[in-house]
């Protein structure tokens, strides 16, 4: 194993190793066989239209809020679009917390906070990927009143790729951007999301978030951080109470539950998780899935994406272009490569033309010789 990277200057580190025991890479978690699985949809609409699937965050968050505890999730800091974890303790300061955000977030010093309002005695729930809190768990420990919520993870892109992608969009749009939605539903589909972004003189747009540059870039995971594609954190390994997710795949098992609103998927791995999972009956609707059901379309919560073979030169490379041009040579491959491909298209569309053409000239043939070969008959 290659040596871990320094935490601490030398000259601060005391040597109590306390960063080595509380590391999840050196003292990886189980996964979990068989998680108790749910399909759910809230009851409310709004909240449905404000979320990226089946608003099963907020629903589970509500209930910590309303017994005076605090939720920590992602959200876009204020003033810039960097994502970071935060604390909320009401209503308001949930709402930034709703949505995907596809790329790395800054914990801050939220792990501090939690312990803090655990040792107050206040309820909480933290969100993450399967890494941070796999990292939560490590500092904290188990708490009666800790329940650790992870994401499925696709992986993280790096925040300085899609600062870049912020740039080039603001350079576009003649304006800085103050508001981004990777998943909007008032402008696309919970399946097929928008990307949406709002800009300092009020305007707003949106493009088909899988045909944008980002997009393309976070399909592929080529702009990934390097840990994301050996993560131990996944299939419930990272000891989160609960996994939740997008419900992939819904129309190859259980085509009756998708409205087209937005649906979540939701593993309990702890009885802690399963009675949140049961409690949110009464707010949402719910439907018991077996874990095949539940996650074949996840393939990511059981393990993480394959290196793209082409990140290394777009990481090297998506400063000195423009992000779009980047992101097509990194996708699609050099000149070469993409001339290649081009000519073999237009090969196979043109063999696939001669040949239904010598289908249709011998069908015509064949009939000809059969009119002619009734004509003695007929005379």
């Amino acid at each position: 194993m290659k040596p871990l990277p320094t935490l601490a200057p030398e000259e601060t580190c005391t040597g109590c190793g306390a960063c080595e025991r509380a590391c999840p890479i050196l003292h990886p978690g189980a996964p979990d066989p068989a998680p108790f699985c749910l399909a759910v949809q809230s009851h409310d609409d709004a909240l449905l239209r404000a979320s990226a699937s089946g608003a099963l965050f907020t629903e589970l968050a509500r209930p910590v809020l309303a017994q005076g505890g605090v939720v920590f999730g992602c959200r876009w800091e204020e003033g810039t679009l960097t994502a970071i974890h935060a604390a909320a303790e009401d209503e308001a300061a949930l709402a930034p917390m709703r949505g995907s955000k596809y790329v790395q977030s800054d914990p801050r010093d939220t792990f501090r906070e939690a312990r803090a309002a655990l040792r107050a005695g206040r309820p909480v729930l933290y969100s993450g990927t399967p890494c941070q809190i796999a990292g939560l768990r490590r500092f904290l420990g188990r708490h009666p009143n800790l329940l650790a919520v992870e994401i499925i993870c696709h992986g993280v892109p790096s925040p300085a790729v899609l600062g870049r992608a912020v740039e080039d969009l603001a350079r576009a749009e003649g304006a800085p951007l103050t508001g981004l939605t990777f998943r909007d539903k008032t402008k696309g589909t919970w399946r097929e999301p928008a990307l949406a972004w709002t800009l300092a003189d009020g305007r707003q747009g949106k493009a088909t978030f899988y045909a944008t540059d980002y997009g393309r870039l976070f399909a592929s995971v080529i702009a990934n951080r390097p840990a994301c594609f050996r993560c131990a954190a996944k299939a419930g390994a990272s000891g989160a109470d609960l996994t939740i997710g997008d419900f992939w795949g819904v129309e190859n098992v259980r085509p009756e539950l998708d409205d087209g609103r937005g649906l979540s998927v939701l593993a309990a791995h702890t009885q802690k998780g399963r009675d949140a999972a049961e409690a949110l009956r009464q707010r949402a609707d719910c439907v018991p899935l077996t874990p095949e059901e539940a996650l074949a379309g996840n393939p990511r919560y059981f393990t993480p994406a394959s290196l793209n073979p082409r990140r290394g030169w777009f990481m090297a490379h998506f400063r000195r272009h423009s992000l779009h041009r980047a992101v097509r040579r990194a996708v699609n491959g050099p000149w070469p490569i993409r001339l290649a491909r081009r000519i073999l298209s237009q090969a196979r569309r043109l063999a696939a033309a001669v040949r239904s053409t010598i289908k249709t000239t011998r069908g015509g043939a064949t009939a000809y010789a059969s009119h002619m070969l009734t004509l003695p008959a007929l005379a």
